[in-house]
C-alpha cells in the first residue's frame, strides 16, 4: 500500500518573504533535487506557507512512497541523507507525519 511522508519545518531566521528567503529556497532546491534518485519515490512536492500566521511551519514536503518498505529505504539513502545537511542547519522545529494512502 501506497504511503504518504509530510514534513513540516520551521525556519531560524525568517525576516523576508519565504519566496526570498535564501534558507527557503535552499532547501526547496535540495528537496526537489531528489526527484528521479531514490527507487520507490512517486510524488514529491514542496511548498512554502502564505498565511504568515504563527502556528504555521514555513516549509513543507510531501512525498508519497510505493511502500513503507520504501520510505524506509528513502531515510537511509545517501541522497536523502545529504540533503538533511542542507535543512537542519536551517531550523528550528520539524514536524512529520507518515500514513497509509487510502484506496
Amino acid at each position: 500500500m501506497a504511503v504518504r511522508h509530510i514534513v513540516i519545518w520551521k525556519l531560524n531566521n525568517r525576516t523576508v518573504p519565504l519566496a526570498k528567503c535564501e534558507d527557503a529556497l535552499a532547501i526547496r532546491d535540495a528537496l526537489l533535487n531528489l526527484k528521479g534518485r531514490i527507487p520507490g519515490l512517486l510524488h514529491l512536492d514542496v511548498g512554502f506557507d502564505y498565511s504568515e500566521k504563527e502556528s504555521a511551519g514555513d516549509v513543507v514536503l510531501v512525498t508519497d512512497f510505493e511502500s513503507r518498505e520504501a520510505l524506509a529505504n528513502y531515510q537511509h539513502h545517501p541522497e536523502h541523507v545529504n540533503v538533511g545537511s542542507v535543512v537542519r542547519p536551517r531550523v528550528c522545529d520539524r514536524r512529520m507525519i507518515d500514513y497509509e494512502l487510502s484506496e
